[in-house]
Order: C-alpha cells, then structure tokens, then sequence
C-alpha cells in the first residue's frame, strides 16, 4: 500500500475496511457507543471510526496529515482490537447455553474480549482504578488524557498518553487530577517501564499476570485488569475487587460472599471466567439478576469529585 499524502483538510478517511467478527453474529458490545477512537494525536494524528451494515464491524481509518501504509496497516490491526473482532466466544456461549443463570445472562450482553492499543493504557486505567469508584476512575483518566494526551486534529478527542508523556506529568498535578500518590507512583513506575510492558504481549498471560506484580503497587486485582484489557484475556479474575465478589456469588450461589466464594464459583467455566464476570456485571448494572439486589455505587464526596478545589 502506497504512502497517503498530506491533505489541507483536518482529517480524512485514508482507509475502510469491514470485518466479520468471529463466533456470534452480533456486533461487538461498545462498537458504536463511541464512534471514533483517537490512536495517534498532533499534526500527523490517527483515529478510526466505527460502524455496523450487514452483520459486520466497518472501521475508517482517520488521518490528518501524512499516513503512511505502515500507520494505515497498525490502525486496522488496532480497530480489531478495540472492535474485538478475533474474539470467538462460541465455546463460551456452549458452555453456560443451559446453565439456570449465565445462560439467559450470555444471550442479552456480548461476552467478546475486546483490546486495547497498548499495554501502556490498559495498566495506565487499571492503576487510576484502584481503590476509587468508577465514576472517580473515569473522570482521572479522563483529565490525564486531555493533559497529556495528543489531540487528533479536527475533533475533540485526545489519544492515550504515552509512557514519555505520563514522566512529565508533575506529581501535584496528578494530585490535581485525583490521581494520588501511591497511584501516581505506580503509574510513573509503569510509564519508566513503558517499552517492557509492551513486550508482555509476547508471553502467556499467566506469565505475563505475575511480571506484572513485580511492579510496586501492582497486585493481583490491577494485573488481572491489565490482561483482562490489553492481552484480552479471557480468564482474568478481579481478586480484590471491591464489588466483583458480591455481584458474582450472588448471581452464581444466591448469597454475598469473598473472594474465596467468587473463585469457587467460577471454577467450573476456566477458560472464560472473565467472561463469566462481564455477563453478571452487566446484568446488574443493568437492573440485577433475577429477584437478587441491584448493585449500588457508593456515595462519592465532593473532595473526591473536584479534587483540585480542595
């Protein structure tokens, strides 16, 4: 494929491509809730826009300035990713298609694993994720990537900080963010080892998962996440997970429990047990499973909402 030249307008459609996601004929879950994804910022930025027609997953590939056939090659290769479109869940759905809970579960969420551009961004949220709500977690990550993401010209979006970007971040200004020490630590700690994480990709995630605990600040909940997200893992487990244990044993045992109950209950549906999770998670933020509770996020006090006003 031939180099594509710079053009006056902001950005342009340099590609298009449509793929068929494998397994189940359903869209990938996510695909057009956000259409366009921003993967490189600045002058020669690239995104990808999503679409669905016929069954398959269309993917644009976006550029404001000069794109050569290497960076069209990699944002199609990403758009998979992110689409999950290699996922196959079929053996998954086979599994629990007669099970009293999952199998009702499985049919109304897509169970596909979907990846992220790099290792970088999946441990980047995974560290901002811990021990803070979601609500918390996302507006973080949401500030860090406006502050030291790259914008795609023409939009609003910024790409994902880079490993260089996230070092310059000063450790007040993470405060700032509601990023506190400890987690700006580890971020930074993530960011010096950048070109590492990237290799983790190479390895079995088992592998990967316990390279990953070397880091100071990383456990088992942030390395699972990381797998979970960047390597599309299918039997990543949140041990530690603040809510994850209730919402699993209450679907899957009728009644609240630990970690340990959540790993017995999940025992049975290796290789897919992060899969088993998305599906009850969903279902309960959607309303519950069955007659069980509705799972409540937590009051989050203003200190912790505007952390730079305080």
């Amino acid at each position: 494929m031939a180099a594509v030249p710079a053009s006056p307008s902001p950005l342009r459609i340099v590609a298009s491509h449509a793929f068929v996601a494998k397994g189940a004929s359903r869209a990938p879950r996510g695909v057009l809730r956000r259409r366009v994804h921003a993967l490189r910022g600045g002058p020669d930025g690239i995104g990808v826009s999503f679409g669905a027609r016929s069954g398959e997953v269309t993917v644009d590939v976006l550029a404001a300035g000069h794109a050569t056939a290497e960076d069209v090659a990699w944002a199609i290769d990403v758009a998979r990713g992110i689409s999950g479109v290699d996922d196959d869940p079929t053996e998954f759905l086979a599994m629990v298609r007669q099970h009293p809970v999952l199998g009702d579960l499985a049919r109304g969420a897509d169970p596909r694993m979907t990846r992220t551009p790099t290792v970088f961004e999946a441990y980047a949220s995974a560290v901002i994720e811990q021990l803070v709500t979601g609500f918390e977690s996302r507006a973080s990550i949401a500030r860090l990537r406006r502050e030291a993401g790259a914008p795609l010209p023409g939009t609003r979006l910024h790409a994902a900080p880079t490993p260089e970007a996230v070092r310059r971040v000063p450790m007040w200004r993470m405060r700032e963010m509601g990023i506190g020490s400890r987690r700006a630590a580890t971020l930074r700690e993530g960011a010096i080892r950048g070109a590492s994480l990237e290799r983790l990709r190479t390895l079995p995630p088992d592998v990967a998962i316990e390279k990953l605990q070397s880091i100071r600040g990383v456990g088992p909940w942030t390395a699972n996440a990381v797998a979970r997200d960047a390597f599309a893992y299918a039997d990543a487990v949140p041990i530690g997970d603040v809510h994850a244990p209730y919402v699993v044993t209450a679907a899957l045992m009728g009644e609240e429990g630990d970690d340990a109950a959540m790993l017995e209950a999940l025992e049975p549906f290796r290789p897919h047990r992060a899969r088993v999770v998305l599906v009850i998670e969903h279902a309960f933020v959607r309303g519950g499973v069955g007659d069980g509770p509705r799972w409540r996020a937590p009051r989050v006090d203003p200190h912790r909402r505007f952390p730079w006003k305080y």
